[in-house]
C-alpha cells in the first residue's frame, strides 16, 4: 500500500471527528513509537493518551508537541522501566483505575540483543527478550478486560511479523540457548502465536503483528557487544551496526511516514478482529509455512502457558 493511500485514510479518519477514545502506548518515546503518537494525535477529534517511558523530564518536549499538534489530547505519562513485569502491571493498574475502555493497545519498546551475551533485569529476565516479548503480553493480558469495552478494539506489536522463525521448541525462552540473532527470531514467533492464543479467547479484539521495515531510527547505532564478550564479539558488533547504519540510510524511511502507517493500523477498518501480519507496504500476509505447522500443532496454547508460567515465576520471586 502506498504512502498517498495511507495518508487518503488517515485523513478520512480525521474527518469522522472521533472523540474521547483512549489509546495506550509502550514505547512512544522515542523512533517509531514517538511519531505514531503524533500522528495519531493529529488524527483524532479528542483522546487520552496513555503513555509509559522511564523519564518526565526527558518526554517533557515531546509533551510539548503532543499539546500543540491537538490540545484536546490528554496525556498521562508514567514513568517507569516497562522492561520489569511489576512496572507494567503498576502501569495497567494506573489505566484501569481511570478508564473504562481501551481502543488502541500500540507496542514498540525494544533494543537489540547484546552480541556475546545476554543482559538481565533485576527480574531475572533477559532485557532485550523482556522488552520484545514478555512485557508487551503481559500489558496485553492486563488491558484485555478494557479492551473488550471498547467499540472496535487494536492491539498493535511493531517487531516482525511475517517474518516468523522456527521455535527452539525446548527452551522457549532461550535460557540455555541464547544467541542474539536465534533471540530476534523467538520473540517474533512467540509475539504470533501468543496474539493467536488471546485471539482465540477475545473474538472481539483485533490483534495485528507489524514489521516496519527499515526505519531510520537510532536502534542500530545502540547494538552493543556484552562486556565479557572478548575482542572479536567487540568486532563483530561494530562490524554488524554499520551494515544496519547503511542499509537505515539507503532503504530505510522516515520515522514520520512509519508513524503514519502505524497510525493507520491502528485506526483502519481494514483489520478484522482476529490475528494480522502485517509487512512493510502495511499488506496482510500469511507469515512463513513453519508458522501455519505450528497453529495447527497447537502451538499457541503451550506459548501462552509457558508465557503464563514465566509470569508466574516473576510473581514469586517478588
Amino acid at each position: 500500500m502506498k504512502i498517498d493511500a495511507i495518508r487518503q485514510a488517515n485523513a478520512a479518519f480525521a474527518a469522522e471527528h472521533n472523540t474521547e477514545l483512549v489509546a495506550v502506548f509502550a514505547g512512544g518515546t522515542g523512533g517509531i513509537g514517538s511519531s505514531t503518537l503524533e500522528k495519531l494525535a493529529a488524527v483524532v477529534e479528542s483522546a487520552t493518551f496513555y503513555i509509559a517511558g522511564r523519564s518526565t523530564v526527558r518526554f517533557a518536549p515531546q509533551r510539548a508537541a503532543l499539546e500543540k499538534i491537538n490540545p484536546n489530547v490528554k496525556i498521562v505519562f508514567f514513568e517507569c522501566d516497562i522492561s520489569l513485569l511489576a512496572d507494567v502491571d503498576a502501569f495497567a493498574k494506573l489505566v484501569r483505575e481511570n478508564e473504562t475502555k481501551v481502543d488502541y493497545l500500540y507496542m514498540s519498546p525494544g533494543v537489540l540483543p547484546l552480541v556475546g551475551g545476554a543482559q538481565y533485569t533485576k527480574e531475572g529476565l533477559e532485557r532485550s527478550f523482556a522488552l520484545s516479548y514478555y512485557s508487551r503480553l503481559r500489558l496485553t493480558y492486563n488491558l484485555l478486560p478494557l479492551l473488550q469495552t471498547a467499540p472496535h478494539p487494536r492491539v498493535l506489536s511493531v517487531l516482525n511479523g511475517g517474518r516468523e522463525a522456527p521455535l527452539v521448541e525446548d527452551d522457549l525462552g532461550m535460557e540455555k540457548n541464547w544467541t542474539a540473532l536465534g533471540a530476534m527470531g523467538q520473540v517474533t514467533t512467540l509475539n504470533t502465536l501468543a496474539f493467536d492464543h488471546l485471539a482465540s479467547q477475545n473474538h472481539k479484539i483485533a490483534f495485528i503483528h507489524a514489521f516496519p521495515g527499515f526505519v531510520k531510527t537510532e536502534i542500530g547505532a545502540n547494538m552493543k557487544a556484552a562486556p565479557d564478550a572478548g575482542i572479536l564479539g567487540q568486532i563483530y558488533a561494530s562490524v554488524v551496526k554499520g551494515v544496519v547504519s547503511i542499509m537505515m540510510f539507503f532503504l530505510g524511511i522516515t520515522p514520520e511516514e512509519s508513524g503514519e502507517r502505524m497510525a493507520y493500523h491502528l485506526t483502519s477498518s481494514t483489520f478484522a478482529p482476529g490475528v494480522s501480519l502485517l509487512n512493510e507496504h502495511s499488506e496482510v500476509v500469511p507469515g512463513p509455512s513453519i508458522l501455519a505447522k505450528y497453529r495447527a500443532d497447537g502451538w499457541p496454547d503451550r506459548v501462552w502457558e509457558f508465557t503464563q508460567g514465566v509470569f508466574d515465576k516473576v510473581a514469586q520471586r517478588g
